[in-house]
């Protein structure tokens, strides 16, 4: 299964939503390979990568042999591609948005679940992932919040199904979530009342906050490792098994 996050906006909780659903999947033993496709490189960050070789997210989209462009991550079960500042120069046109997922078939059989970055914007690099992906999960929170984004991208990828008639909208992810502030709340209950009853688009889960996934991030190893029984560690696992179908055991 190829995962694609997006969300029309920064301050998310994309990248690490990305990285830790990489985690749960891998803590499931699943080998997963993990896609940075957002300039900046935050995920490759996230992940670490385990050896010095030039493959990355940009050779691929500009044909390069796929196989060449994997790295082992600094976490096990978990490969990944790297992200490249050269992604921003990627060049649109005449099909343009299935670079990724024409590059991506010699080796999306060899793993379990493939999960993507993306750049908090519209554009090409945005459409590949949408073009590659079964599923999209959209990442929310209170910092980030924006309708006008929200209804972007679910524009986008019910344009994109068109072509990928096998992507879904898995649904609304809201993260960092504080069950103690009356903000989180009421915008938890403007998303499921307003945005998911007016658009039919379905709400995937919150994730409560926690420094755990600030810490694990920074120290580049799994929350799995560094934090298994805090909140976010269950939340991210319910998450993936809804997605996926793997059973949270």
């Amino acid at each position: 299964m190829i995962i694609t996050l997006a969300m029309q906006k920064g301050g998310t909780g994309k990248t690490t939503s990305t990285a830790v659903i990489a985690q749960a999947a891998a803590r499931r033993k699943c080998k997963v390979l993990a896609i940075d496709l957002d300039p900046q490189q935050n995920l490759t960050s996230a992940l670490g990568v385990a050896d010095d070789g030039p493959g990355d997210a940009y050779n691929l989209l500009m044909g390069a042999r796929a196989a060449d462009q994997i790295h082992k991550s600094n976490q096990a079960n978990i490969d990944i591609i790297p992200g490249s500042a050269a992604l921003s120069t990627i060049p649109g046109g005449p099909g343009s948005a299935r670079r990724l997922q024409e590059a991506t078939r010699p080796i999306s059989a060899l793993y379990d679940v493939v999960l993507i970055d993306t750049p908090p914007t519209a554009g090409v690099l945005q459409y590949n992932a949408l073009q590659a992906a079964d599923r999209l999960i959209i990442p929310i929170n209170a910092d980030g919040y924006s309708a006008d984004g929200l209804y972007t991208i679910i524009d986008n990828a019910r344009q994109i199904q068109k072509s990928n008639p096998a992507l879904k909208i898995a649904g609304i992810l809201y993260t960092r979530y504080d069950p103690n502030s009356e903000y989180d709340r009421q915008l938890f209950r403007e998303i499921i009342n307003t945005f998911c009853r007016g658009t039919g688009v379905p709400y995937l889960g919150t994730i409560r906050t926690t420094d755990k996934v600030k810490e694990a991030a920074r120290d580049q190893v799994s929350l799995y490792t560094h934090a298994p029984r805090c909140t976010a560690a269950a939340d991210y696992m319910d998450v993936f098994s809804e997605v996926t179908g793997y059973k949270n055991t």
